[in-house]
């Protein structure tokens, strides 16, 4: 295959991994989205059930601890998918260069 046609090929795999990760991002964000919902929800259920201060504060701590793990289980997951987009893009662009390897081996090193 010529360096022309790697290249080509590589512009496909490319768009193709990042279509495919920004999907997983979008779905990802649809998911936390209705969490957070609920969550909030949740919350706003519970103020009829708040007598006194000392109450309001407890559900003012679980409600912000929820949406803390909330944000950081969020992130995590963003950040493995970034991840894993990163080593595939590595593995593809290495294919590339490679004198004797193809696109398609790249790919599979890569998953």
């Amino acid at each position: 295959m010529s360096r022309i046609e790697k290249g080509a090929q590589l512009g496909r795999e490319l768009f193709d991994l990042n279509n495919s990760t920004w999907t997983k991002i979008v779905e990802l964000g649809n998911e936390n989205f209705k969490k957070y919902v609920e969550l909030n929800q949740s919350y706003v259920a519970k103020f009829p059930e708040v007598s006194d201060v000392s109450s309001f504060v407890e559900l003012q701590r679980s409600y912000g601890q929820d949406l803390w793990q909330g944000v950081q289980s969020d992130l995590q997951s963003r950040g493995e998918i970034v991840r894993e987009a990163v080593e595939q893009t590595g593995g593809l662009v290495r294919g590339v260069f490679s004198d004797d390897g193809s696109v398609e081996d790249a790919v599979v090193e890569a998953a």
